[in-house]
């Protein structure tokens, strides 16, 4: 009998060592994995944020390029003649109005011609009193190789618009998929393009011009 006890003892002792080792190799391999992962993730960002300060370095500034006055983007119809690109919701309706798409359309073959560009995207509503609300203003700029993007704090300070902080692009993508209408920017070369950051996205029937 105490043989038996004996024998039992010494394999359950065998069993609790193997599950130990079998646990650490598990728990060794996962965290391997998860280093793996953060390195690779860390690599990545290092590489967009180096080609981002390349794109930011090579691009061209034209201080001659004429661009609408940023006031003229609380005025819905001084926006509507001077070619921003508009989109709104009415009161409490739901449904969007685009207007001056052909504008980001010109934008778009401005870049992909390798010539200069501007334009200004702007995203708001027009109140119930008729006041026209920006709740999203982004001026985009070309000299043909590099986009720049601008945007504008319409929050924080109601009486001006606030400069942000620029971030230089790779390229613009035009996509269409039924009805539904996406202007897209990549940040790095790197991006797949169905993953870039939205301009604006719309489907085709809210298109008033």
């Amino acid at each position: 009998m105490k043989r038996y006890m004996l024998l039992a003892g010494l394999i359950s002792v065998i069993l609790i060592a193997n599950g130990c080792t079998n646990k650490n190799i598990n728990s060794s391999s996962n965290i391997s994995n998860k280093t793996n992962e953060t390195q690779a993730k860390s690599t990545s960002n290092n590489s967009n944020l180096k080609e981002e300060k390349a794109l930011e370095a090579s691009y061209k500034e034209n201080n001659d390029l004429k661009k609408n006055d940023i006031e003229e983007a609380r005025n819905f119809q001084t926006s509507l003649k001077n070619g921003s690109v508009i989109m709104i919701s009415r009161g409490s309706s739901k449904e969007l109005e685009v207007y001056n798409i052909s504008s980001l359309d010109k934008f778009v073959d401005s870049f992909n011609n390798g010539k200069e560009g501007y334009v200004r995207v702007i995203k708001g509503a027009i109140e119930d009193d008729g006041s026209f609300a920006v709740n999203k203003l982004e001026e985009y700029e070309t000299d043909g190789k590099v986009i720049k993007d601008t945007p504008y704090d319409t929050y924080t300070d109601k009486s001006k618009f606030t400069q942000g902080k620029p971030t230089y692009l790779c390229k613009i993508i035009k996509s269409c998929s039924h009805n539904l209408v996406r202007y897209s920017v990549l940040q790095s070369k790197h991006i797949k393009e169905d993953m870039g950051a939205t301009i604006i996205s719309f489907d085709k029937n809210s298109m008033k011009d």
